[in-house]
């Protein structure tokens, strides 16, 4: 068997001991592989610098379920991270069961690296039933929502409440979603009838469903899966999952086009040879 033979029949062990390795070395270590910033993602980033710490409250949505939270989970993060840097006051809701989870993950990570004070700063006041209804009784009366946070605490003594009376208390509104409800909910709710400035982390598949909104501007900004994340984290200038996953993702494709391209070339020189 020639060195063409070789290189045609190339043992699959060696091929999943390869992919194994480039993609487990972005996950420990981002390589920060260069991205063009979508301006949807832009928008984003925009509207969180634009918010006045001293003044302004965000509401972060965590309406995400545990199967879409690979593409969804990367950009509340780098998001909240982004606020906390900022020093925004940020209310963690959520409207699907999961959420207060993903919340506290969001919460655990922030802190790490800022030195937030839970219920001054950040609160994750927990899950409210009744999906697009809830969305509603919280819009009109959000002081009262809740009796206690997901921590147990009473939300009324807390001082990132105070002055929140109403949804157009609130300066933004970022809402991580994967399902129902959904913007379409938000929209119908709160950005409609209010016109609180709204935006959205969404799953890959659900961009194109969402874009029409986007170009109305009633979706003022909106990040497109994990490529978002990324995006958002080139922005902020903290490479983390987002950028880590879409590295592997990048070095993935490129070593199996390597090996197709490999066993191509091999291939036609092979069958030269023998002519």
């Amino acid at each position: 068997m020639n060195w063409l033979d070789k290189l045609q029949q190339i043992d699959r062990r060696v091929i999943y001991t390869l992919l194994l390795v480039v993609l487990l070395i972005p996950m420990f270590r981002p390589l920060g592989i260069p991205l063009e910033v979508n301006m949807t993602t832009q928008k984003v980033y925009d509207l969180v610098q634009a918010l006045d710490p001293a003044r302004d409250v965000a509401l972060f949505v965590m309406d995400y379920s545990p199967g879409g939270s690979p593409d969804v989970h990367p950009q509340a993060l780098i998001v909240a991270e982004h606020l906390a840097q900022r020093g925004v006051r940020t209310i963690m809701v959520s409207f699907v069961d999961a959420g207060p989870m993903f919340a506290e993950q969001v919460l655990d990570h922030v802190s790490k690296k800022y030195d937030i004070v839970y219920g001054t700063d950040f609160v994750n006041l927990g899950y409210l039933a009744g999906m697009e209804t809830a969305i509603k009784n919280f819009a009109e009366a959000p002081h009262t929502a809740f009796e206690r946070d997901f921590r147990n605490n009473p939300v009324a003594s807390m001082p990132i409440m105070a002055g929140i009376t109403h949804i157009t208390d609130i300066a933004f509104i970022i809402d991580f979603q994967t399902g129902d409800p959904g913007y379409n909910a938000f929209l119908k709710q709160v950005q409609g009838p209010y016109g609180v400035t709204y935006a959205a982390g969404i799953v890959t598949v659900s961009v194109p469903n969402a874009m029409p909104f986007v170009q109305s501007g009633q979706i003022s900004g909106l990040l497109q899966g994990l490529r978002g994340a990324a995006e958002y984290e080139v922005l902020v200038g903290s490479p983390g999952a987002g950028a880590a996953k879409m590295d592997a993702q990048s070095l993935g494709h490129l070593l199996i086009i390597g090996f197709i391209i490999v066993g191509n070339v091999a291939y036609f020189l092979n069958k030269k040879k023998a002519v």
